[in-house]
């Protein structure tokens, strides 16, 4: 294991959120880096990290300057795709109307049986390692990913049934409640209305601003194009060497940033073109795709039930001239993964992803699955409201991998950078704790839900 010479560009592109800040997810990834670097010391010595910012700049801009505790040295050039401002914002109550017309059944469904299957940690967890995973699981059996595959056909037929059940009742309320909060953005503001009306349109900023980021990539090829173009500007200059010669590129993308990334490197875009004319001159790039906690599956899935452009716009395959793998399984002479690797991260319990990158889209991409991709399922904190954001604090089992595939994606920079069993513990010990305190304050609240409705019933 050994630290990478040279340059390597690293892009950033954040997902979707209210008010999304330039410069964000670029300062806390690279601090995040710099920070689990400076952390793991060999050989009794320290390394050392220089961070040059401009966050300001156009594009915002961290480069660390990384010298191994054997004296290797690396620059790691950082840069980030801000695509937040990139179109208005659509109405509430349209991006309301849309998601009524979605099949949010199997989406449900989808989430649900994401998040509850695979226990195991991508097979990190050995028996020694249980103990903690026990704590947080009391009375559940837990399985390796080798003893996964043995659960019984009755269990399994169980667990489809109260997984129905649930849906069940999930479902037509879920209709309901968006049909009535749709409904209230026409009704006048009259009467005891008022107030009824407007704590619902309190949701107005997250519908518009998060989902409504959704709706407008899928549904409006035009401004989707344009916050397609925040990445493919960067990536292009990056492949002609504009922010310094960079020996490969690896984009790093969160939630709805995967699908804006997906789309970027998918065939008949500006990308795909750049890199067919720089391969004929001999100055290729291999270009890397970290999706952490990925919309694309989401994303994908939504696009199935909706416009003709969103049909035919996400079942493009990534561009062969930038995988290098031919339709029909030809593959080029050079080896596939020195060409486009793609790292899929997702935390078990978050409901964005809803589980790994499926099969169908990695089929879909026309990538070697056996060389270009590989789907790691981690720990971070075992929470369904926190998993989602909590990726960049996760040192342990995520920021690694993020390191190695930057530093070229065979080997972590040195072995104390990499994951190593007590870095395993370190994070089984923090999900046990952070769920135990987050369990506590859920039944704290419920408890005095429950003693209010009885007080104001009269019951008490």
């Amino acid at each position: 294991m050994v630290l990478s010479p040279g340059s390597h560009g690293v892009i950033v592109i954040h997902g979707i959120g209210d008010n999304m800040k330039r410069g964000d997810l670029l300062a806390d990834l690279t601090n995040s880096l710099a920070d689990a670097l400076m952390e793991s010391r060999s050989h009794g010595k320290d390394p050392k990290i220089r961070r040059d910012v401009n966050l300001d700049g156009t594009p915002p801009s961290v480069t660390l300057n990384i010298t191994s505790p054997t004296g290797e040295k690396a620059i790691w050039v950082g840069k980030e795709a801000f695509w937040d401002d990139a179109f208005p914002a659509p109405k509430a109550a349209n991006v309301l109307w849309w998601l009524l017309k979605q099949n949010l059944r199997n989406q449900i469904k989808f989430i649900f049986e994401g998040i509850t299957k695979d226990p195991a940690n991508d097979g990190f967890i050995n028996q020694k390692d249980m103990k903690y995973e026990r704590k947080r699981h009391p009375g559940q059996r837990l399985w390796t990913a080798k003893k996964y595959q043995k659960v019984s056909c009755s269990k399994l037929s169980f667990k489809s049934l109260l997984l129905s059940l649930g849906l069940f009742l999930l479902v037509p309320f879920t209709y309901l409640g968006l049909f009535f909060v749709w409904l209230c953005h026409y009704l006048p503001s009259v009467g005891p209305l008022e107030s009824i009306l407007k704590l619902i349109r309190k949701l107005d900023p997250f519908l518009s601003n998060s989902l409504g980021d959704v709706e407008k990539y899928i549904e409006h090829g035009v401004w989707s194009g344009n916050a397609r173009a925040r990445l493919e500007n960067i990536v292009i200059a990056m492949l002609n060497d504009q922010y310094g010669e960079v020996k490969d590129i690896t984009i790093i993308a969160h939630s709805m940033g995967c699908v804006v990334t997906y789309d970027t490197l998918a065939e008949g875009g500006r990308v795909a073109e750049e890199v067919k004319r720089l391969e004929v001159l001999g100055k290729g790039k291999k270009i890397s795709f970290v999706s952490v906690g990925s919309g694309i599956n989401q994303v994908f899935r939504l696009a199935r039930k909706s416009s003709s452009y969103a049909q035919e716009q996400f079942k493009r395959p990534l561009a062969k001239e930038i995988t290098g793998y031919e339709e029909g399984g030809k593959k080029q002479n050079q080896t596939l993964e020195d060409k486009f690797f793609w790292l899929d991260i997702c935390a078990r319990r978050d409901p964005v992803p809803a589980g790994n990158m499926t099969d169908d889209i990695v089929k879909q991409a026309r990538i070697d699955p056996e060389q270009q991709i590989k789907r790691r399922r981690v720990i971070c904190t075992d929470n369904i409201m926190f998993d989602h954001m909590s990726y960049w604090a996760n040192k342990d089992i995520v920021i690694p991998r993020i390191a190695r595939a930057i530093n070229g994606g065979t080997e972590y920079p040195w072995p104390e950078a990499g994951i190593t069993r007590q870095k395993i513990i370190n994070r089984l010990k923090l999900a046990a704790r952070f769920g135990w305190i987050t369990n506590t304050a859920i039944l704290v609240i419920l408890g005095v839900c429950a003693i209010v409705v009885l007080k104001l019933a009269g019951v008490i």
